[in-house]
């Protein structure tokens, strides 16, 4: 497990250009809720819907990630909520496009869900490479997941 630090929904800490209602967006995807703007060390945006597959991620993940209300670009990420401990989650990561996993990702998907009441503080959140389980504690983010060995080498100095 590792403590990926306080969660913020301030305007100012995210940044965003403007001061606006975090919690409700005015960026929007069909068929999802307006977007919560979280910072876990780098700026989230968070939509809540369904049938999260169907979603063009790559059509719409650079438009939100360039949007003007973000001075330093955002990640995107599009639950779908299982219950109030399982969401399934895609993500576009700023500078980077579509990636399998993002664990700051799920922090802030898990802290928006929970400030919104649509999740409890401890949720598994289904990536397209497995779960990380995501558990909120006094507005920290405590994250908990397999840790594998990617790559071994040598380097001749």
């Amino acid at each position: 497990s590792v403590n990926l630090g306080k969660c913020f929904t301030d305007w100012e800490k995210i940044p965003l250009t403007k001061k606006i209602d975090t919690l409700n967006m005015p960026i929007k995807i069909e068929n999802f809720n307006n977007g919560i703007a979280v910072n876990v060390g780098n700026p989230h945006i968070v939509f809540f819907g369904q049938n999260i597959e169907k979603v063009n991620l790559h059509q719409i993940g650079p438009e939100i990630e360039n949007h003007e209300l973000f001075p330093n670009k955002t990640n995107v990420e599009i639950i779908e909520i299982i219950n109030k401990q399982q969401i399934k989650m895609r993500v576009w990561e700023r500078g980077v496009g579509i990636t399998l996993a993002c664990g700051s990702g799920a922090c802030a998907a898990v802290y928006a869900g929970m400030l919104k009441n649509f999740l409890d503080k401890k949720v598994e959140v289904i990536l397209e490479k497995g779960s990380l389980y995501i558990e909120i504690i006094n507005d920290e983010a405590i994250m908990s997941g397999p840790a594998q060995i990617s790559f071994q080498g040598n380097i001749e100095i």
